[in-house]
């Protein structure tokens, strides 16, 4: 799903001409070790040239690889600075706490890709104990679910861990509009204090919870739900479990 305005950042590249140029060099380079012995520079330079001319797809893969080496590079440093996020003690996600590898889900309860991922993560990541995914609350979509997430991290609040979590599952399945009526029949099952949960939901604490995660969206770039990131790299919209769990293995 599509986050409508989180902002945009641009990451400046080298001009074509001058990654070229410094492509072709290194392609010399390389080359000339062995062609030296063989040919003069100039009779060099111009078989050089005329490959180059008859496979010009050549310079337009390196190119491309190129360019997604610099994207990666630069999404990389951009996730650095919230390294914080990989180090927090694990409160809400799937995986054991002490895993290995920690993957933050930025997720939104009103995201029809998020609930069809769910279960589909919660199983693949059984056979991957050395993966933990770490979730935080992005609403983005509608109303209702800035209302979802107020009333899941309210419940954070003064409830405990496991009724957290609890309610989190619950939310996933909910049939109908993410309202009050719905949020206290689910606190009371939980055996929460409604009152009190519903005045956490409207606490600085809680708005200031979704406000830093919104911000760290907006600086990864993050435009939509469900989004994963990890140390290296983000990815976007996927509900293919297992290719999912596949590149973080690869990392």
């Amino acid at each position: 799903m599509l986050l409508k305005r989180l902002g945009r950042r641009t990451v400046r590249r080298p001009k074509l001409h001058q990654r070229l140029i410094a492509m072709c060099a290194s392609v010399l380079m390389l080359s000339a070790q062995q062609a030296a012995a063989d040919m003069t520079d100039k009779e060099f330079e111009e078989r050089l040239r005329s490959y180059l001319l008859a496979h010009p797809e050549i310079i337009l893969e390196a190119m491309e690889i190129l360019s997604e080496r610099e994207s990666r590079a630069a999404q990389t440093a951009q996730i650095a600075k919230h390294a914080e996020m990989f180090e927090q003690t694990p409160i809400l996600g799937i995986g054991p706490d002490a895993a290995e590898h920690t993957v933050i889900e930025f997720f939104d309860y009103r995201c029809a890709p998020c609930k069809a991922l769910h279960p589909r993560l919660k199983a693949a990541l059984k056979d991957h104990p050395t993966i933990r995914v770490e979730m935080r609350h992005l609403p983005i979509l509608s109303p209702g679910s800035e209302r979802g997430a107020r009333f899941a991290l309210a419940v954070k609040a003064v409830g405990s861990p496991a009724q957290y979590r609890a309610v989190h599952e619950d939310l996933w399945t909910l049939k109908g509009p993410l309202q009050e009526p719905a949020f206290e029949r689910i606190a009371l099952a939980h055996g929460l204090d409604w009152n009190a949960v519903r005045g956490a939901m409207k606490s600085d604490a809680v708005s200031a919870r979704i406000s830093t995660n919104r911000d760290i969206a907006i600086d990864l770039q993050i435009l939509g739900t469900p989004a994963f990131v990890t140390p290296t790299y983000i990815s976007f919209g996927s509900t293919d479990a297992e290719a999912l769990v596949a590149g973080w293995l690869s990392q």
